[in-house]
């Protein structure tokens, strides 16, 4: 342990001095002298013992590499070469295909690497797994209390939020302002039926805002069903006069694209500016929400987003999209108890990150002015995961000024239910994988790294590690905190004899029952924000509806998990995913 703590202490602090140095002098350290450290440090390893006593000769040496191991990677990432720009370059272009494929591997083979060195390093270093799990114990300990005083933190300020007069506010606070804007709501749908649709576009059209002002952008798929298409624009013909006016599509597939909303929202966005241009709308009056077909907003939802776009300083604004908060609640009573777990815990931890991280990213729906919504380019048209890969394409389209700033508005969604329990553990699977497929953007997050020298370095690579960091815990983490410390004794037997043996599964346990109390705050918000229990429900299943918390531990380790691994593995061997749409069902 004191072996690997020594190298890290070497790196980390000579890569944030080379920033330092940079920073206060305006030069960088060459790489040359990370390299003379490293060669350095191997000498004293090797020759060290004549005039360092050990263990202080091995530790030093370990120190010394890891340092100029700090300087030089500090000199790659900023300057985006070693020893010669040229030539580095020259073999980047030659070999880019093959890079580009690595890249892809990495988060995978990151996980894959966490999850199976408890097996490789408990047969020569026992004791480091052992210090490793009750870190990881400690981390899961500060994340489950920082997450639970954010969940509550972001239930209040939702709370606040809905009970605004927002379209009252925005007359009073941008008197001359508000007006000039039209509201365009995009809503791609592809299988969903008329009985799912249909509160999505009731809630549109009952907003309260001017309805001349409200204009609403149906995307069909040229492959999805006739019958169900024709239902739907039958469905639409009465909110055409109610409303500024209604734009069906249907999306027919471009070279070089894949299936997805996407690209459904490119196709809806270019006819819309089109139907704009002949209103006599300019691009930048049109204010841009996009909902996924179950999307059911608040009535304050138009006002309030609008309301918060006005807010922001001018210079700043159309560099920002806007949320409101997701709570998975159309049919929560319905779901089985596993996917209501799933939703809320999506749902409050979505609401936590909008709360306290300035690198939440978009999740399902946006708002965004016309204007640089254009500029952006939209959506990436060969990409699965449409929502993390619009943030990355907008974070360097903006030079890497560009944030999600939530409003906090609700917005009610389904929870995953299908037909049958099978399908429905199906879908909530395939749903996990699709999200966590958000890997996909790791190599073009690299190559943006490097390639764009003018974004602030230190905010560029804490959004790099943010998003390895991200996908690696969310593949690796519950396992091992859960699973890890039983592996040791097995792999090692001497080590089960140990103090540190006896003493790790008691630690953990006390540091994850702590870590398990923050789950009352979960509790509590989803008791204030959740619709009634139905009525004609007995005492035993309103009973289950607060004991299915005990199952918590289970989800995680599985139905969570398993599809983020499943998501990155995929990528690690090549096997590209394809959307598939998550069926949805209404529960009687």
């Amino acid at each position: 342990m004191r072996i690997i703590l020594s190298f890290f202490i070497g790196f980390f602090s000579f890569f944030f001095l080379s920033e330092v140095f940079k920073r206060v002098f305006g030069r960088y350290i060459p790489s040359f002298v990370g390299i003379s450290i490293i060669i350095f440090g191997f000498i004293i390893g090797f020759f060290g013992k004549k005039f360092i006593y050990p263990p202080l000769d091995l530790l030093s040496a370990l120190f010394v590499i890891g340092a100029g191991v700090g300087l030089t990677l500090h000199h790659l990432l900023s300057r985006r070469y070693i020893i010669s720009e040229q030539m580095e370059l020259k073999f980047y272009r030659k070999h880019e295909t093959l890079i580009e494929r690595m890249l892809e591997i990495l988060p995978g083979a990151l996980t894959w690497i966490a999850l199976t060195s408890p097996f490789w390093l408990s047969l020569t270093l026992p004791f480091a797994v052992a210090y490793f799990i009750i870190a990881a114990d400690v981390y899961w300990l500060f994340s489950a209390l920082r997450v639970a005083i954010l969940i509550f933190v972001g239930y209040r300020k939702l709370a606040w939020a809905r009970k605004q007069p927002w379209l009252t506010n925005i007359k009073k606070d941008f008197p001359e302002q508000w007006e000039n804007y039209y509201h365009l709501l995009v809503l791609p749908t592809y299988k969903e039926s008329v009985e799912i649709l249909a509160p999505a576009f009731d809630a549109i059209a009952n907003s309260n805002y001017p309805k001349d002002k409200i204009f609403m952008a149906i995307g069909f798929e040229a492959w999805d069903d006739p019958e169900k298409i024709k239902k739907t624009k039958e469905y639409l013909e009465k909110f055409e006069k109610n409303i500024g006016g209604v734009f069906i599509t249907t999306h027919e597939l471009q070279p070089g694209e894949v299936k997805g909303p996407g690209t459904n929202r490119n196709w809806m966005i270019k006819n819309a500016v089109t139907q704009f241009e002949k209103k006599g709308i300019k691009a930048d009056q049109v204010f841009v929400t996009t909902l996924d077909a179950d999307f059911v907003i608040h009535e304050e939802f138009l006002s309030g987003a609008l309301h918060k776009y006005l807010s922001t300083p001018e210079d700043k604004r159309d560099k920002r999209t806007y949320t409101g908060s997701f709570l998975y609640y159309n049919n929560f009573w319905q779901a089985p108890a596993p996917m209501r777990l799933i939703a809320s815990g999506t749902a409050f931890w979505q609401l936590a990150e909008m709360a306290g991280s300035d690198k939440y990213q978009n999740f399902s729906s946006l708002s965004i002015n016309l204007k640089p919504l254009l500029e952006i380019g939209g959506w990436m048209p060969d990409k699965v995961n449409d929502d993390s890969g619009f943030y990355w394409k907008a974070y360097f389209h903006f030079n890497g000024d560009y944030k999600v700033l939530p409003h906090y508005l609700p917005i009610s969604a389904d929870a995953n239910l299908d037909v049958s329990l099978f399908k429905t553990f199906q879908n909530q699977y395939q749903q996990l994988k699709r999200w966590a497929y958000g890997v996909e953007h790791i190599p073009f997050v690299f190559k943006q790294y490097f390639k764009r020298t003018d974004i602030d370095f230190w905010d560029k690579t804490d959004k790099l590690l943010f998003v390895l960091w991200a996908n690696l815990k969310w593949g690796s983490l519950a396992l091992l905190v859960t699973f890890a410390g039983l592996i040791i004794p097995y792999i090692n037997p001497s080590y089960s004899e140990s103090v540190v043996a006896i003493n790790l599964p008691i630690i953990s346990s006390y540091i994850l029952t702590a870590a398990f109390l923050g789950l009352f705050v979960t509790v509590y918000v989803q008791e204030k924000t959740a619709p009634p229990r139905p009525k004609n429900w007995s005492m035993p299943k309103k009973l289950w509806t607060y004991l299915h918390y005990l199952l918590v531990p289970i989800v995680l380790v599985t139905i969570t998990t398993i599809p983020a691994i499943d998501a990155q593995t995929s990528l690690m061997f090549g096997r590209k995913l394809e959307f598939r749409v998550t069926n949805k069902a209404r529960g009687k």
